[in-house]
């Protein structure tokens, strides 16, 4: 079970270890090494302020610079955060690789799995290792987009296609549309809890920007620094599936607990039953987006008319 706490990284060293990742620092001292594993571990002869009878001004202004360059890099990555998450959701894919890779999918990943599921959900009588088997395929579906047509080339991307779409599937409500509006109504507590959530994603993919950017260093030292930045990668790719899980899960929750303070705020009568709320939540849904039923029929007739003249 997921752990909604105020963060997950909540340890002095799991801070510290954030702190330096989202930073950049490991990315300078990483650089640092490259730089002397290339020079056998000696500076040049030139760098002064290096031996032991340097002056501390000097080094100071190095390590001033240093932190000066860090800041201004760090504040520059940090608006490349929602580019980079949309291209490994796989939205700026090439096309052809896209369809290419949602097909393996759908035939190799997809269909098996869900074929496997509906065996085990007919069997009257299920073994304590096909129960086991049968809840982790039903929680791997469970963040797959039904509609094939929404489905991503990438796990990032399916899992928050699959909890963008929820809302619509059980509500009626578009979340894309719904949610900065509901954002709005929210209880305090509910949106510290997803601001937290939000900001560990961000930095969770700030550190895979970190990870590539740290290849550069190969110029020194591919031996290490190659095999280290695909790990790096790798493993920072897997933090950034579990934060896309606990913002995706309180995303959810919030339609679930809070969809009728929408309602309230904006008059819209509140329904009475599941069906009902499906058909009220896409009337509210395309009140939101395109406003009432009356200015909608007043533009299309005058778009009409426009284009007949």
């Amino acid at each position: 079970m997921t752990d909604f706490g105020e963060s997950w990284v909540t340890s002095p060293i799991e801070r510290w270890a954030t702190i330096l990742m989202k930073s950049g620092i490991l990315f300078v001292l990483g650089g640092l090494a490259a730089w002397a594993y290339d020079n056998n571990w000696k500076p040049p002869s030139d760098l002064n302020w290096f031996r032991n009878d340097a002056k501390a001004v000097p080094t100071l202004l190095f390590l001033f610079g240093l932190l000066v360059v860090m800041a201004t890099a760090s504040s520059i990555l940090k608006h490349f955060d929602l580019l980079v998450l949309r291209l490994l959701e796989g939205y700026y894919w090439p096309k052809w690789l896209r369809d290419l890779e949602i097909h393996r999918q759908n035939v190799w990943w997809f269909k098996k799995r869900y074929k496997r599921l509906q065996e085990l959900g007919l069997k009257p009588y299920r073994s304590p290792k096909e129960e086991v088997e049968f809840a982790q395929l039903d929680e791997q579906l469970m963040f797959i987009p039904r509609e094939p047509a929404q489905r991503m080339p990438t796990r990032l991307g399916n899992f928050l296609r699959a909890i963008e779409s929820r809302p619509k599937q059980k509500y009626g409500l578009n979340a894309v549309v719904c949610w900065p509006r509901l954002w709005l109504v929210l209880p305090t507590e509910a949106k510290h809890e997803l601001a937290n959530a939000r900001d560990n994603l961000d930095t969770m993919v700030r550190t895979w920007n970190w990870s590539l950017l740290f290849m550069v260093w190969s110029v020194w030292a591919w031996e290490w620094v190659i095999p280290l930045g695909l790990t790096a990668l790798l493993i920072t790719y897997r933090w950034i599936l579990q934060a896309a899980q606990v913002y995706g899960q309180l995303v959810e929750s919030s339609f679930d607990l809070y969809r009728f303070l929408l309602y309230n705020e904006l008059h819209w009568p509140l329904p009475q039953n599941s069906f009902e709320e499906k058909k009220q939540g896409k009337q509210l849904t395309e009140y939101l987006w395109r406003g009432s039923e009356e200015e909608n029929i007043r533009f299309f007739h005058s778009q009409t008319l426009f284009e007949k003249n």
